[in-house]
């Protein structure tokens, strides 16, 4: 290729997500998908970065490197969550097929013989960090507002893309780990110090000439993994000293997440996974990620990252009344539960099965809790988990119905006060109870009966 051309990557007279551009036998290429404010890994950018990958593969003997950078002020977004949002266990083979597509192309980049390295002007995240991980080295630019991780788990989901497999020989099993399950973010720096990243440069021009650089100085850089004798840093799920310590994390996950799937799979890929080659431990991923994109947990957290997005500044004070109610009617409804007799140990331990993570109870007074004789009730544990959702959710609605605030609001609002995640929100709540809104209507009317009026169906829940 002479300089600065490019290549078609996708068909005759559409728009092209990954395009490429060589100077100096580098080829450059660059994310910007023109429809959409951040570029995520959508049939677009499937069908585009295959067609440049097969470019690379063609070109391969003329050139000395690759760089992958983006257009945008972030690298890459990560998975198409509208797409993943209405997956169907009826199509999942399809839907696995489609996955090992996107990991097929970057395992194609990962080998290709050639220097592949990863300018991150802006955050990477998710499936963005994930085709970072693919490249040999990662320059990040020190911008305070450049993010990178892996957030899947705070979705019901898991890295999918490789990025179980990659992270773990990266950095072992507990760092990987550390940095999947708790779905956060870090800074370059930080990303730096964990061994995400490799280097920060000033800015994309530092940064892109650092990776030339590299590029010069290591003409066929090979991943550990790819090499003969490889072993995980820190020992695989085999060695004494992780398997002693694997009981401890399972139940701190467990403890954190309740009964959510995602940690629990994700820890499993990781374990599983660095117990056989690459190869079979991407296909582990992908099994683990299919199932969670099939689960209602993961349904619902994605909807609930959907309505954060449509929430605007002007029901700000509306969206923190909700919030001050959901709060208050799960304190409230778990005080009453005490003080009618129940342990306070089994009405937290409900509060976590209903999915407040840290319980409810902790920042009460003990000498509120002193039990009631004339308010004793005999209250089975079912009831009092759903008696920490109903309570908040009925209050949500209420507010809701006064202030007519749109279910996105509502949801946005209520998480925002602790209200569990992975129901999507109070509103989503109301709906989504087996068998709808009647379904819901029923239930409140049988805890009504037993613990007050509190638990009435709000008319427009009938």
């Amino acid at each position: 290729m002479t300089a600065n051309t490019r290549t078609a990557t996708s068909a005759p007279g559409a728009r092209d997500v990954v395009t490429r551009a060589d100077a100096d036998g580098i080829a450059t290429l660059t994310l910007d998908d023109p429809n959409a404010p951040v570029t995520v890994m959508n049939a677009a950018y499937v069908e585009s970065m295959r067609a440049v990958v097969d470019g690379l593969e063609r070109d391969r003997d003329a050139l000395r490197g690759v760089i992958v950078t983006s257009a945008k002020r972030s690298f890459c977004a990560g998975g198409d969550l509208a797409l993943l949002r209405r997956a169907d266990p009826a199509r999942a083979d399809e839907e696995t097929a489609r996955l090992d597509g996107i990991k097929h192309d970057l395992r194609r980049l990962e080998t290709l013989g050639l220097p592949v390295v990863a300018v991150l002007n802006g955050s990477a995240l998710g499936g963005g960090l994930e085709l970072a991980l693919a490249c040999h080295r990662r320059i990040a630019v020190d911008d305070p507002r450049l993010r990178v991780g892996l957030p899947e788990v705070g979705l019901g989901l898991l890295p999918g893309a490789g990025g179980t497999v990659r992270l773990t020989r990266m950095i072992g099993i507990e760092a990987a780990l550390r940095v999947i399950l708790p779905a956060e973010t870090v800074d370059a720096a930080a990303a730096l110090e964990i061994g995400i990243i490799d280097q920060v440069a000033a800015d994309v021009a530092a940064a892109t000439a650092s990776a030339r650089d590299w590029i010069s100085a290591h003409p066929a850089p090979v991943k550990p993994w790819d090499e003969r004798g490889f072993r995980i840093p820190g020992g695989n799920g085999s060695d004494a000293r992780i398997a002693d310590t694997l009981p401890g994390w399972i139940a701190t996950a467990h403890a954190k997440a309740g009964n959510l799937p995602a940690p629990r799979a994700a820890m499993a890929a990781v374990v599983e996974g660095s117990l056989v080659d690459a190869a079979t431990a991407s296909q582990i991923e992908s099994r683990y990620f299919v199932h969670l994109s099939h689960t209602e947990e993961a349904r619902n957290l994605i909807d609930a990252f959907f309505d954060r997005q449509r929430v605007s500044d002007e029901t700000e004070d509306a969206r923190a009344d909700v919030s001050a109610v959901v709060d208050e009617a799960v304190l409230a409804e778990a005080i009453a539960a005490v003080r009618a007799g129940a342990d306070p140990e089994v009405v937290d331990r409900a509060a976590r099965c209903a999915g407040w993570s840290d319980g409810v109870l902790k920042r009460v007074d003990t000498r509120a809790l002193e039990p009631s004789e004339s308010d004793w009730v005999d209250a089975p544990f079912a009831d009092l988990v759903d008696r920490m959702l109903f309570a908040p959710a009925l209050a949500a609605s209420r507010v809701q119905a006064a202030e007519s605030l749109g279910d996105a609001e509502v949801n946005v609002a209520s998480i925002d006060a602790g209200f569990p995640a992975a129901t999507g929100g109070a509103a989503r709540f109301c709906q989504e109870y087996s068998g709808g809104a009647e379904g819901f209507s029923a239930r409140a009317a049988v805890l009504a009966a037993s613990y007050g009026p509190r638990f009435a169906p709000l008319p427009s829940a009938t």
